[in-house]
């Protein structure tokens, strides 16, 4: 099966099940978002949390084997999806700003995606309205000067 083939079908047996992220998140004892984008097939379980997953949603093992594979991470950014879009139009406004003041507090460097964690979570705006939250934490790794 192909990546895309094989994500729609552990999306329509997790929907089928009516399990949701946060369920799967509880079964394998990670963050929420974390095992959002193992099940998209950009993060890999163990062995050991692909056999949970696919205990749970009642997976094939072909299926199953694939939550333990690694992950070829070719297939973004997607700019027609509007959540994507618009996080890409979030980088493209503030990024230069947040380069600038990442600069000032830490020097030169980059915040690191491999020793990184990122939560994101429903909060009650001022006005009372649903607001989304994403909180990226990553290691700030500086250049070195040779």
């Amino acid at each position: 099966m192909e990546k895309d083939e094989i994500r729609k079908a552990i999306k329509a047996k997790r929907v089928a099940k009516n399990v949701t992220i946060a369920d799967v998140a509880k079964t394998v004892g990670k963050n929420p978002t974390f095992v959002a984008a193992a099940l998209n097939l950009n993060h890999k379980f163990t062995l050991d949390e692909a056999k949970k997953v696919g205990s749970l949603l009642e997976l094939s093992p072909e299926l199953t084997n694939a939550l333990s594979k690694f992950p070829v991470r070719t297939d973004f950014p997607n700019t027609t999806d509007p959540f994507k879009y618009r996080l890409l139009e979030i980088i493209g406004v503030y990024g230069d700003s947040l380069r600038e003041q990442a600069n000032e507090m830490f020097g030169d460097g980059i915040m690191s995606a491999i020793d990184y964690t990122m939560e994101m979570e429903k909060v009650t705006g001022s006005q009372g309205e649903a607001r989304c939250k994403i909180t990226l934490n990553g290691k700030w790794l500086e250049y070195k000067t040779f």
